[in-house]
């Protein structure tokens, strides 16, 4: 299925052009910058304009950026299935910088012919154009869960040719050594219009909020974490919102027999997730969990963006200890027992407020879009 779409997509390209492009799609400028991802058009991207994809590695590390950068000079987003298998090293163009958008890892297991020949583009286009490639993900942390060593080609063979653009310092730790063109932190910018405002309550029921992707890789953690949760409050009745993509729904119900359980008084309510299923559910919340593989290498790397999320809807974030979250441990509360987490935010309401309330003020200075777009300015050498 996937031959037969970049087959018509190629098929799409103007009668004689080599590149896939055509006249006026692309600018005559020397000095802009492409941001090839999996986005459904080809975009020059307007100043401060919003642009929006379902997955959130394509808005956080591709569109945010993008429209920052196009304060400072001419950005076009380059749908990754118009490049792909189809053009000469020269074909794009001339932009004096190229940024590889993150590809999902079930993306990447299942392309690996395609991107095979787009590795060699890559490394022929590098020679003359600094190319960034844009890691979310530890990918060789990823290869055995998935029996796809490719997953680990890929990233190394970027890690040879590209500079490397990483979330958070733990996975500049994990890929810094094969690194050969370098590695930047640049962090995940907020979505959130606005801060809003702190509370920290003890509804009846207790309301908690769980938002994020939900696979078979974190169902598990997910079951296991939440059950801990409701055993430790037996007898508390407790509602759980879980919001994730509409394809979850049924390892969502798994997670909801796993807590009723234990604790009867539970309910468990699915919400099919967009951003404002997401705002709403922070919202309705009186505390958010974000419990997260902290001991395997490709669950400990993953970004703050979940916690900036919370702290920016003014509700206190209990979290597991990835190194990202620990970074904001003064922000939240961060340890190895969820359930521990709970009884102390429900035992010391006045200072969780004053963490997320000195959090929203550290978030802004650190993960604004404006502040996030300033270090990709540099990275990219256009500041």
């Amino acid at each position: 299925m996937l031959k037969t779409l970049f087959a018509r997509l190629r098929d799409r390209r103007t009668a004689g052009s080599p590149t896939g492009f055509r006249v006026g799609e692309l600018p005559d400028s020397e000095r802009w910058v492409a941001f090839i991802a999996e986005f459904d058009q080809l975009r020059r991207v307007a100043p401060g304009q919003r642009l929006y994809s379902r997955l959130g590695s394509t808005r956080l590390r591709v569109l945010i950026p993008a429209e920052e950068l196009a304060r400072l000079l001419p950005v076009c987003v380059v749908p990754l299935a118009r490049v792909v298998g189809a053009l000469r090293p020269d074909g794009l163009g001339s932009p004096c910088a190229i940024v590889l958008g993150k590809l999902a890892a079930r993306k990447v297991a299942a392309m690996t012919r395609e991107l095979d020949r787009w590795l060699d583009w890559i490394a022929a286009r590098a020679r003359t154009t600094p190319i960034f490639a844009d890691l979310s993900d530890d990918y060789a942390a990823h290869a055995p869960a998935f029996r796809e060593p490719f997953l680990a080609e890929y990233q190394h063979r970027l890690a040879e040719t590209c500079t490397l653009v990483v979330p958070c310092e733990a996975l500049r730790e994990a890929l810094a050594p094969r690194a050969r063109r370098g590695i930047v932190v640049i962090e995940d910018p907020y979505e959130s219009i606005a801060a809003q405002p702190v509370r920290v309550a003890r509804s009846t029921p207790l309301r908690l909020c769980w938002f994020g992707n939900l696979g078979e890789l974190n169902v598990g953690l997910l079951a296991r974490e939440l059950r801990a949760v409701a055993l430790d409050e037996a007898g508390q009745a407790m509602h759980f919102q879980l919001v994730a993509d509409e394809s979850s729904r049924q390892l969502v119900g798994q997670v909801a027999r796993a807590v009723v359980e234990v604790n009867p008084r539970c309910t468990v309510t699915f919400t099919p997730w967009s951003l404002a299923a997401t705002r709403a559910g922070i919202d309705a919340s009186d505390f958010v969990l974000l419990p997260q593989d902290y001991e395997s290498a490709w669950g400990r790397v993953k970004s703050h963006n979940r916690l900036v999320e919370a702290i920016r809807g003014g509700r206190l974030a209990v979290a597991s200890p990835i190194p990202a979250y620990q970074e904001l441990s003064q922000y939240a509360w961060v340890g190895g027992s969820l359930a521990a987490g709970l009884r102390w935010a429900r035992d010391h309401p006045e200072e969780a407020v004053q963490r997320v309330e000195a959090g929203q003020a550290y978030v802004e200075a650190r993960f604004s879009p404006r502040v996030v777009g300033q270090k990709w300015a540099h990275a990219l050498g256009v500041a």
